[in-house]
């Protein structure tokens, strides 16, 4: 496999930049994150502390342009610890359990049923 084929897009859903600050709690600890990106299918964490591929999490996160605060249940499905690549941060995919429609609105998705 070539480094072309590595990095192909395998989401579903497209993903939106997003730089914002959120908490994501797991079983046994709360960390304060950045968002990098967002879909409707989970989004990109940036932590130098990436959580086991399988652990449950919720994201809790307040969007500046309402304040509406969001609490989304997740998995975390891929991790990244280092990467001597600096477009590559360390962190970790999540993939969203349950999105709900006031998040997709907020995000602007299209929402598909």
């Amino acid at each position: 496999m070539d480094s072309e084929d590595m990095y192909k897009e395998r989401r579903r859903f497209q993903r939106y930049p997003l730089k914002s600050r959120c908490w994501l709690e797991g079983k046994t600890v709360t960390m304060y994150v950045e968002m990098l990106n967002i879909g409707r299918g989970g989004a990109f964490i940036k932590t130098f502390s990436p959580l086991p591929i399988g652990d449950f999490v919720k994201v809790r996160w307040k969007s500046i342009t309402s304040g509406q605060e969001f609490v989304i249940p997740s998995e975390v499905i891929w991790r990244r610890e280092f990467s001597s690549n600096p477009n590559l941060p360390p962190g970790m995919g999540i993939k969203f359990i349950k999105i709900f429609e006031e998040l997709e609105k907020e995000i602007g998705f299209p929402v598909e049923k």
